[in-house]
């Protein structure tokens, strides 16, 4: 007979996380390449306990005990929204025992928790410019060779760049946020002041500010210290940008 090997609890995680998505048994069995009675067994004991780690085994005591878990529930459901450093944080204020992000993260797999990103909840952002010409070299255009001077065959030059203008402009998955003109270059200080005079309103415009996330990507401006500070004293939620990661951001196909 094949020995069964111990499930990780990132795994038991993850078949709870199906089951409460309403995938049977059988489903997660076949999903995941686990043998159907193991699937079973960890949702009976998730049922009972609302836990999904295995019985007490010889070596390593877990650095949580059942006790540490039912707290760390406790946290996860007066905020669901907490990020998995601001539980970590609470964990230890509340005397708690000692424990590293990693420790509470793994432990949220085993209660069965998995973080979601309500998109719809998402304030994008960003800047833009706009020109009047393009400035790009190479154009390609199709014409006889007698037509090299016709109108329709030239492209119209200026000397000194192609004049523009530049825009912040933010929205949600249901509204449109504020279109503000920027006639002056972007540093942190004016980027900050843009955030403080359009952003907290658009938010207070949208109900509920609380539950939205403001999205702005890696740009120095965006990352500044005055800028971090000031969305921070504001109690304004917003998430880590993926370097190198424009398109990621449905703003930029506007």
């Amino acid at each position: 007979m094949t020995k069964t090997r111990e499930l990780t609890p990132f795994k038991r995680g993850e078949i709870v996380g199906l089951y409460k998505g309403s995938h049977n048994i059988t489903n997660i069995s076949k999903t995941l390449d686990i043998p159907r009675s193991t699937v079973n067994d960890v949702i009976v004991k998730w049922k009972k306990d609302g836990l999904t780690s295995s019985s007490p085994r010889p070596g390593r005591p877990p650095i949580m005990n059942d006790r540490d878990q039912w707290h760390l529930n406790r946290l996860i459901r007066d905020d669901r929204q907490q990020s998995v450093e601001d539980l970590t944080k609470k964990f230890k204020e509340m005397g708690l025992k000692s424990v590293s992000t990693a420790t509470i993260r793994r432990n949220l797999y085993e209660l069965g928790y998995h973080g979601r990103a309500g998109w719809e909840n998402v304030v994008w952002s960003d800047e833009s410019r706009y020109l009047l010409f393009q400035n790009d070299s190479n154009h390609w255009v199709w014409r006889k060779p007698k037509e090299k001077y016709d109108v329709d065959c030239l492209l119209p030059t200026v000397k000194q760049g192609s004049p523009g203008i530049m825009v912040w402009g933010a929205f949600i998955s249901n509204k449109i946020g504020p279109l503000v003109i920027i006639r002056e270059n972007i540093n942190a200080k004016k980027y900050l002041e843009i955030l403080q005079k359009h952003l907290l309103l658009f938010f207070v415009s949208l109900g509920n500010e609380n539950k939205y996330i403001f999205q702005d990507d890696n740009a120095p401006v965006h990352r500044a210290n005055i800028v971090t500070d000031w969305k921070n004293e504001n109690s304004i939620n917003f998430f880590p940008w993926p370097a190198q990661s424009p398109d990621l951001n449905p703003i930029e196909h506007v």
